[in-house]
């Protein structure tokens, strides 16, 4: 396959070098570019922040088309989707403002200074309720006010359009002096103009009436374009001019990290996130606020709240493209305080169940897949994310694995891509942070059951004694079980037993004595049932003592006969045995006879 590349080198609508079109781009600042600044930068802090006024902007004087011309170029240099219609709304539109940064000026000078930021303002709100109500009902809203309406459809809430706000239109710094904390500088010095902190110490100056011409005095055709006279300055600095009271400022772009870090750390806070793309930039939109000093910030709390509330339930439908660094960016921000709250154990047992605690353990114990909690990954991150399980510390990785897993619902193998990271250290970040989880859910449910054993509430609904009252009922049993055990003892038993022996004759006589002894004992003749019992003992013992001696004797005598016989046998057959000397033989044999003969046995003849 072969490419071809073609270039349009002379315009289709105009011949090459045409005036009307060189007019055009002239009058519609279509060229503008950025010039190449030489020379050091100045300093952030020594830079000033001046407000442009729109009237001497547009009065086609050559040093104030120079000026507008640098202003478009920073725009287009930061990539805006400028067009016609917002060159017209910069020029004539009653609510927009401009601002412009600039650095040290000399008093000596006498060129243009060059404009390092530019800043568009357009003033909002102060809507009246009856608008506002008329608008939600009928699901329609007014051109304009882009923020107010946005907001009272998204919340339902008709007080604020009510406030007075500014919208941050457009932002634009120099590219040579980007990221060099000039866009910050211009941010900050405007909300202090705002805040009413830029005060003159002049005296007030009455402003300069510019000449109008009426309709009637010319025709379209007979006017001759000049510029106009008695211009006020075109630049003034803030403290010459007094601000509008303002409740809020705020900020509509799309959505990039980026962007979304320079206004997070001007102190401006996310309310809202449209779901699908824009046409034009192919983001998503999102609006930030920031609150004034001198106005409450209770409302801006209670957007970001529901803002954040939102965003973990949207994060797995067509938000879930966003990155998980990004989606984590957007549910932490230090400019709006939220109180950590611990969800209680009631609240927990209707997300979780003690089981499902029981499993987390487990996979925190390393004893099974991270696939037997996926199922919990929602509950989880939703709680952790939204600072429902108290002062929870996780590192920003493990925060953005939660958001990745639990939210986004994305796999393993994605998110490693995704956070650059090898599936074997992401997995054992996961368990790490399941496990502090898993300690701060198990936590939640002990101190519910501690706190129902302190109140006396017991367990299973059933009051526990305190410890005296215990002990009371443990004495009370044990002292109900002695006289049972005396009552068995005493009346249940024969008595007769332990009856004592003897006539009152015998007794008399046996104490007729006089000797003083300490035992004194009579003849009754009757044995006593202890007596019979320890003699039947004894005679047990004697008969298993008889019967394991019988045995014994019995196997001793059956030894003895075998000795016998075997005596016998060879006396019986002396051929059988071996031929030995006669005169042992004959000793041996008068043995023998000696020792049957002392045995009283006959032998046969």
């Amino acid at each position: 396959r072969i490419l071809h590349e073609s270039e349009l080198k002379e315009s289709i609508r105009y011949r090459s070098g045409d005036k009307i079109e060189t007019w055009l781009n002239n009058l519609l600042c279509l060229e503008a570019s950025t010039p190449n600044l030489g020379g050091g930068t100045p300093l952030p802090q020594d830079c000033n922040l001046y407000y442009i006024n729109r009237d001497t902007l547009f009065s086609y004087h050559s040093a104030s088309e120079q000026f507008l011309h640098r202003m478009m170029a920073l725009f287009v240099a930061s990539h805006y989707k400028n067009s016609p219609n917002d060159l017209q709304m910069l020029s004539d539109a009653p609510a927009h403002h401009l601002f412009c940064l600039l650095g040290p000026i000399s008093k000596n000078s006498t060129s243009l200074p060059e404009v390092l930021c530019v800043v568009q303002v357009c003033l909002e709100g102060e809507i009246s309720k009856g608008s506002i109500m008329a608008g939600l009902k009928r699901g329609q809203r007014a051109s304009g006010d882009l923020i107010p309406w946005t907001m009272a459809q998204q919340f339902q809430d008709d007080n604020f359009p009510q406030l007075s706000g500014a919208r941050i239109v457009r932002i634009a710094t120099h590219p040579e002096y980007q990221r060099m904390g000039y866009g910050s500088r211009a941010l900050n010095l405007l909300q202090k103009y705002y805040q009413g902190e830029m005060v003159s110490m002049k005296e007030a100056e009455a402003d300069t009436e510019i000449p109008v011409v009426e309709e009637e005095d010319l025709g379209l055709l007979e006017e001759t374009l000049s510029p106009r006279k008695n211009l006020p300055p075109l630049l003034l600095e803030l403290s010459e001019r007094p601000p509008e009271p303002l409740q809020y400022l705020g900020v509509s772009f799309g959505l990039t990290s980026s962007l979304l870090r320079f206004w997070k750390k001007s102190g401006f806070a996310p309310t809202y996130l449209r779901q699908t793309k824009n046409d034009l930039t192919g983001e998503h939109t999102i609006i930030m606020l920031k609150t004034l000093e001198g106005s409450s910030k209770d409302w801006l709390s209670a957007f970001y709240k529901d803002f954040r509330r939102r965003l973990v339930s949207l994060l797995g439908y067509q938000l879930s493209n966003l990155a998980p660094s990004l989606a984590l960016s957007l549910l932490h921000n230090k400019a709006v305080a939220v109180e950590a709250s611990v969800l209680s154990s009631a609240q927990l047992l209707v997300l979780l169940t003690p089981y499902d605690v029981k499993r987390l353990e487990l996979y925190s114990n390393n004893m099974a897949d991270h696939h037997l909690v996926t199922d919990l990954l929602p509950a989880i991150a939703r709680m952790v994310l939204t600072q429902q399980l108290g002062d929870l510390h996780l590192s920003p990785v493990q925060q953005a694995i939660l958001v990745g897993l639990g939210l986004e619902h994305k796999t393993v193998e994605k998110l490693t891509e995704q956070l650059e990271l090898p599936a074997s250290q992401l997995l054992a970040l996961f368990n790490r942070s399941v496990r502090k989880i898993s300690t701060v859910l198990r936590g939640i449910l002990e101190q519910d059951i501690e706190a129902r054993l302190e109140k006396g509430g017991g367990v299973g609904g059933v009051a526990l004694p305190s410890l005296d009252q215990e002990l009371e009922n443990g004495a009370a049993e044990e002292e109900e079980k002695q006289r049972e055990k005396a009552k068995n003892i005493f009346i249940n038993q024969d008595l007769q037993a332990y009856a004592v022996k003897g006539s009152e004759g015998e007794w008399a006589a046996a104490l007729a004595n006089g000797k003083s002894t300490n035992m004194l004992s009579i003849k009754t003749g009757e044995k006593r049932a202890g007596d019979s019992q320890h003699n039947n003992t004894e005679a047990i013992l004697k008969k298993q003592k008889k019967e394991n001696q019988e045995p014994n004797s019995k196997k001793k005598k059956k030894k003895k006969d075998k000795d016998n016989e075997k005596d016998v046998d060879t006396s019986e057959h002396p051929e059988t045995e071996e031929p030995v000397n006669p005169g042992k033989k004959k000793k041996s044999a008068k043995k023998k006879l000696l020792s049957y003969a002392s045995k009283k046995l006959t032998f046969p003849h």
